[in-house]
Formats: structure tokens, C-alpha cells, sequence
């Protein structure tokens, strides 16, 4: 009898805090379709946003990817807004899903050939950082932005994390130094800055998504977007050089007085030569269209195939050939692939889309809930409290949520206030990007806050803090005037 109570006991890892939540956050997706719709607002539109609610207390508080977004996709498939198989299919069937599935099994590729490890070491072993510290810095930061482009973030972030301590120790430089901490959490914040640059990664994906659903099919400019990516990282890259020498007053003599320089690396081999035209050539197929005319016939095809499609015969094309060495076609697929987001992402877009239509009310009942709020200031008013909202909110929460969550709202509101609502897109893009202050806030963030030893006490949070900072003024002070110029 006590082996069988104990086998019981052992059958689940829920406890009773756990399930409260889970009671919750079901009960607020079910119990909102009997609450009465006030005018704009549809009972489809209160039931639309019970659900929206249930997933979002289950993400944030819960702290759960997977079931939140499960259930409020079965929750919206029971709905008069459609069915289970049509949610499920227009969910996980969602260009941007799929798009994020093969890059996730293209940076699969990349990362199996040693090309970012390679590429990271490769930078900072120059002989020219010999004895100056802050360009060795600005190394290491320029290795995060090659790596941030081919891999995600957090794969980066683990990458350039063991690089970094493998300096201090050539150098000399103690765990837990003002410099060692500020550069590690400093490098974290370049990388989350420079991974937005494509717009197929995760959380630009949501965003842009989102805009052109709103939108009814207008997207935002490739090309003023990617300058506006580059300009942040650069300034943010700067000041937090500046930072380092003259406000924190970094120690870094033992790196100024040095000759030493990391070992120089072995040539690379053929096959990772080839995956790297394999990788450069396939950035090119994606990026194309949007720097050419669209009349012209390869960016006409290229368009009609669309970055799903090129990468995933990019990744067609590495299983046809079947190399020597590599990763096996089936781990392409099994191995690194972000679930947790990819099923994020599926509940985020479908509720999106039902928060958009007309049906539901929800879009003309934020924008005469808001409009009152910021009638009458300016856009930049505007854009500082949605940044402000959209970043405090990602430090606690998921920014992939958040963002889903904040862009149909500012698109709505921006639109009501005569804002430019590409530029307010992009502005709410970059802040709820920057989740740096707290462990919940990204996977790079929980990596920081987890360096106990190189980023002791509250420097973690205090440096995170900087960080989005940082962050916050130039959004305001740079990239809100510059997207309206642009965009």
C-alpha cells in the first residue's frame, strides 16, 4: 500500500500553487463568454478577450508556454469565431510560423559546421586589440552581431559567454571585475539589439505580422528598417564603450599593459567553407527583393516564393546533397527547435487576428478606450507610453506575448492620434525587445542573472537596467524621429 501511495505520489510534478494557476487562467478563458458586451465591444469580442487574458495569465504568471497556448487555441476553435481545425490550421499553419520552424532548422545547419564559434574567435583574436582594451570590447560586441544574424540570441549568448571568460583568463581579469560584468551584460544587450535586424527572426516576426494584418496587407519598409537596426546597435554599442571608460571607470590595465593576443584558429575546413557561401548566398536570396525593383523577374519569383519558402529549400537543398559531415536530415528537425515559441507564437497570431476582426469589436473599443488618454499630446507622447508599457512588461513576461499583445493596440491608437503607425510599430518592436533586468525576461537574460560568480550581486539587475535605459532614450531621442523620416 505505501509503495503504491508513494508511485502516486510520484505520478506528477503539479503542485497546488500550480494548479490555482492552471484553475485561473482556464476559468477566465471560460467564464468571460457569460460576461455582458458593452457597445463597441460584440460577446464575441469579450470572449475573444477572456481567452487572450487566460493564455496571457498562464505565459506570464504561470510562467507556462505550452498549455496556455493550447487551450486558447482549443478555446477559439469552440468560439462562434471559428473552428478547432481552422484555428489549429491558420495557427500553426501561419506563414510566420513555418517561416520560424525552417530557420530554426537552418541555423541548425550553421551551428552543427562550427561557423559561429569560428567566426566569434576569429574577431576578437586580431593582433590589433593587443593592449587596447576597448577595442578588444568592441570585438567582442561586433562577434555578438556576427553571431546574433545566423543563430538566435540565447544560442549566441552561450557561444560568446565561454569566449569572454576564456579572455579574462588569457588576460588575467578576475571573475566578478567591473569589466568582466559590465562587458558580459553589455554584450547581451548589443546582441538583442543586432538580432532584430532580420525580420524572419521570432520576435520581429510577430511584429511585423501583426502589422500587416492590421494593416490589410501594407508592411513595413525592409530597408529604412534594417538602417534603423543598424543606427541603434552602433549608438548602443558606442555608449556602452563610453560607459565603461569614462563613467564606470573600468579597470583594465592588466588588458592595456599585456601583448598577449587569443590563438590564431585553424583554416576552415572545405565543408564548412561551403556552408559558409551556403549561409552568405541563401541571406542574399532573403534580403534580394527588397533592395531591387519589384518588375524584376527574380524578385518577382522570389516574392511569390517568399522567406518561408527560400528557406525551406535552402534546407531541402542540405538534405538533397547529403554531405559527408553535417547533422543528419532527422536532427535538423528534432534538435534546437524553440517549441515553446513556436506554440507562443501560433496562439498569438490566431488570437491577434480575432482581436482584429470587426465582428469582435475589440479594435474600436481599445482605440475609444485609449484615444481619450493621449488625445490631444503628441506621438512622441504616444510612442513613450506604449515603449515604456511594452518594456516594463517584457522584463516580467514573455516578449513574444507582449509583443503580440501591444502592436494591434498600437496600431489602433496610433492610428486614432495621427501617428505614423509604422514608425510606432518599430519604436514598440525595439522596447519590447530589451528584456535585460529580470531572469524571466528572455532566455540571454536568465543566462546573466545565472552568472552568479562573473556578475555578482545585484550588478545582473543594475547593469540590465542600464541597458534598457540606454534603450528607452535613443527609441525616443533617435529612432522615433528617424522612423517617421523614413517610413
Amino acid at each position: 500500500m505505501s509503495t503504491q501511495l508513494n508511485a502516486q505520489q510520484g505520478l506528477t510534478n503539479l503542485t497546488p500553487i500550480k494548479v490555482i494557476h492552471i484553475l485561473i487562467s482556464l476559468a477566465i478563458m471560460v467564464c468571460f463568454k457569460f460576461v455582458p458586451a458593452a457597445e463597441p465591444l460584440t460577446p464575441l469580442g469579450v470572449e475573444v478577450i477572456g481567452i487572450f487574458l487566460g493564455m496571457l495569465y498562464g505565459w506570464l504568471i504561470a510562467n507556462d508556454s505550452f498549455w496556455p497556448s493550447i487551450f486558447g487555441l482549443l478555446f477559439l476553435g469552440l468560439s462562434s469565431y471559428s473552428t478547432v481545425p481552422a484555428v489549429l490550421r491558420d495557427g500553426f499553419g501561419n506563414s510566420t510560423v513555418l517561416l520560424l520552424f525552417f530557420f530554426f532548422a537552418f541555423t541548425n545547419i550553421i551551428s552543427a559546421a562550427g561557423i559561429t564559434e569560428y567566426i566569434a574567435r576569429w574577431i576578437v583574436s586580431r593582433k590589433v586589440v593587443q593592449g587596447r582594451p576597448y577595442l578588444l570590447t568592441l570585438m567582442i560586441f561586433l562577434a555578438m552581431c556576427a553571431l546574433v544574424i545566423m543563430v538566435s540570441c540565447a544560442a549566441a549568448t552561450m557561444v560568446i559567454f565561454p569566449l569572454i571568460k576564456e579572455i579574462c583568463r588569457l588576460y588575467g581579469v578576475k571573475p566578478g571585475s567591473k569589466w568582466a560584468s559590465i562587458t558580459l551584460v553589455g554584450t547581451i544587450c548589443v546582441g538583442c539589439s543586432f538580432y532584430m535586424l532580420l525580420p524572419f527572426k521570432s520576435l520581429p516576426a510577430v511584429v511585423f505580422s501583426s502589422y500587416t494584418q492590421m494593416s490589410g496587407g501594407d508592411s513595413i519598409a525592409l530597408v529604412p528598417y534594417l538602417a534603423i537596426v543598424v543606427v541603434i546597435t552602433a549608438i548602443t554599442m558606442a555608449l556602452l564603450l563610453v560607459l565603461m571608460k569614462f563613467v564606470l571607470r573600468c579597470d583594465v590595465s592588466v588588458i592595456a599593459s599585456s601583448n598577449k593576443s587569443m590563438e590564431e584558429l585553424p583554416k576552415l575546413s572545405r565543408y564548412q567553407k561551403f556552408i559558409m557561401v551556403f549561409f552568405v548566398a541563401v541571406i542574399v536570396l532573403l534580403l534580394f527583393p527588397s533592395f531591387v525593383p519589384k518588375t524584376f523577374i527574380v524578385s518577382t519569383v522570389l516574392n511569390n516564393v517568399g522567406a518561408t519558402g527560400i528557406l525551406l529549400g535552402a534546407v531541402g537543398v542540405y538534405i538533397m546533397v547529403s554531405l559527408k559531415e553535417g547533422m543528419p536530415a532527422v536532427q535538423l528537425f528534432s534538435k534546437n527547435i524553440g517549441w515553446s515559441i513556436i506554440f507562443i507564437l501560433a496562439a498569438a497570431l490566431s488570437i491577434a487576428d480575432a482581436m482584429a476582426a470587426e465582428s469582435t469589436g475589440i479594435s474600436a473599443w481599445l482605440v475609444e478606450l485609449i484615444t481619450p488618454v493621449v488625445q490631444g499630446k503628441s506621438p512622441l507622447v504616444l510612442t513613450a507610453v506604449m515603449c515604456v508599457v511594452g518594456m516594463a512588461l517584457t522584463n516580467v513576461a514573455n516578449n513574444i506575448a507582449t509583443a503580440a499583445m501591444l502592436t494591434p493596440i498600437a496600431y489602433s491608437v496610433g492610428i486614432a492620434c495621427g501617428a505614423n503607425p509604422a514608425a510606432l510599430a518599430v519604436c514598440v518592436l525595439l522596447a519590447t525587445n530589451m528584456g535585460m533586468a529580470t531572469p524571466p525576461a528572455s532566455a540571454p537574460a536568465a543566462i546573466v542573472h545565472g552568472e552568479k560568480e562573473w556578475i555578482p550581486g545585484s550588478d545582473a539587475v543594475k547593469y540590465g537596467l542600464v541597458c534598457c535605459g540606454i534603450t528607452l532614450v535613443l527609441i525616443l531621442a533617435v529612432i522615433f524621429p528617424m522612423a517617421n523620416v523614413m517610413f
